[in-house]
């Protein structure tokens, strides 16, 4: 539902809400603004680049301008959510404050609701008077103080540090994706010990490396099915598995689907 507003600073383009199916799904697509999906009930799965996260119902995550996003219900226990489309100038400061980034896209919340029913307040205003506007204002405002406090927006630098550490891991995994690549590689690349890695992930994406590892690998084979006509077997051994029953199997867990059924709905070869 369109209701955009004319802040250069804090421009709501739209907000709405989606009762998903087991067959719902969004993109591949780039978009040339940010959108926030706050997640009701059930479960989705979430696909930013090379990236794979599963979401549920208490959680939020964000997709930014200019990146390639992807994400469907899980069939099994199809979700809810709430979106809100937002431009300008403050938004990245402000995302940044709600300790959210395309390295962190996935945040989870301590009472969603509070959120939710600003997106619902604002659905309410059709026509954009200037009441109207000021009214919608207000709340996309009150919106993202309700995220900052849910967030305990805070600058410390050791988790300024953190998230420096765990960008470049994400970097170099994504650099080193279809070779023999251990979490002791990417420990040993930033030069900090195994367990120091671990505490960073789960602190700052809420997965442990070798979670965030696997998840890498089956973003980089979803990639691979999507956008090129090389085979299933292998597909799995650029992706760093030896046997593709394994690799089928895992795959499935992670995606809802076989592979093969994922090449047929989302491939971009011509058929």
């Amino acid at each position: 539902m369109v209701r955009r507003t004319s802040s250069k600073e804090l421009c709501l383009i739209s907000c709405g809400c989606e009762a998903g199916t087991k067959d719902q799904s969004f993109g591949p697509s780039v978009r040339d603004y940010y959108m926030i999906h706050f997640v009701t009930e059930g479960e989705g799965h979430y696909y930013l680049d090379s990236r794979h996260y599963r979401v549920g119902a208490g959680q939020c995550f964000l997709t930014m301008p200019g990146v390639s996003t992807l994400y469907h219900a899980e069939p099994e226990n199809p979700w809810a959510y709430m979106w809100i489309c937002i431009s300008g100038s403050a938004v990245p400061k402000l995302i940044e404050q709600c300790r959210m980034s395309a390295g962190a896209p996935v945040t989870g919340l301590t009472k969603i609701n509070r959120i939710t029913g600003i997106i619902e307040e604002m659905m309410r205003y059709d026509a954009l008077s200037p009441v109207d506007e000021c009214r919608l204002q207000s709340a996309l405002y009150r919106l993202f103080a309700e995220l900052l406090e849910q967030q305990r927006a805070a600058y410390g630098s050791a988790e300024q540090s953190g998230n420096r550490y765990v960008a470049k891991a994400v970097e170099y995994i994504g650099e080193h994706i279809s070779g023999e690549l251990s979490v002791n590689d990417v420990a040993g690349h930033l030069n900090v010990s195994r367990s120091h890695l671990y505490e960073l992930f789960r602190r700052e994406i809420g997965v442990s490396p070798q979670q965030f590892l696997a998840n890498a690998r089956l973003a980089n084979a979803r990639k691979l099915l999507a956008e090129t006509d090389i085979s299933i077997a292998d597909a799995a051994g650029l992706c760093g598995y030896k046997n593709v029953f394994a690799f089928s199997r895992a795959f499935k867990q992670a995606n809802g689907m076989p592979p093969r059924d994922f090449r047929q709905r989302y491939s971009m070869m011509e058929r």
